[in-house]
């Protein structure tokens, strides 16, 4: 596929630095909180050094999800009830932090009520990033963006890099 009209959107990126990555012994299901970031969008993994006798190369990971668990019409509404989804159930998560809804809208959790349980309430600023505020339905997903989980078991050190989100929501860089 050929992307025919491509329109650029320039915002300041200051502040904004990519996260350099470096970890050992990680297998499928463990997951990194980005401590003081509210989420990235993209990054490169890979193991760069085997201690088997694999192949270095790409490792895939996925962010952590979590669940709404009941249905908000409002677009203004600022509080949601969610519950960890399946194997992310029990992952801490760390507040502030992006979340992208399933609808495709990026909201800011500003507070997290409980972040090392399943169940929690999130207080949260709706449209960010330039998205448009959607109805959320009973158990729609929303990625945790300042949480990555290995989607593949990696052998030995995994080095990559991750690139952060503005940590202002009010940019548009999705407008």
């Amino acid at each position: 596929m050929v992307a025919i009209a491509l329109t650029p959107k320039l915002f300041s990126m200051q502040y904004t630095m990519p996260i350099i990555l470096k970890a050992t012994t990680l297998t499928t299901g463990d997951w990194i909180n980005i401590a003081g970031c509210r989420g990235v969008l993209g990054g490169i993994l890979e193991v760069a050094s085997s201690t088997a006798n694999t192949a270095p190369g790409a490792v895939t990971w996925e962010y952590g999800v979590a669940l709404a668990t009941a249905a908000y019409a409002t677009v203004t509404t600022t509080s949601i009830a969610v519950d960890g989804a399946n194997a992310h159930a029990t992952i801490t998560r760390q507040a502030p932090f992006f979340a992208k809804c399933k609808s495709g809208e990026i909201i800011e959790v500003i507070t997290d009520s409980t972040p090392e349980a399943a169940t929690s309430t999130w207080t949260i600023r709706r449209g960010c990033l330039g998205t448009i505020a959607a109805a959320i339905a009973d158990n729609d997903y929303f990625e945790i963006m300042n949480q990555i989980v290995m989607a593949s078991t990696p052998v030995g050190t995994v080095t990559g890099i991750l690139f952060t989100l503005p940590d202002d929501a009010g940019i548009k860089p999705f407008a």
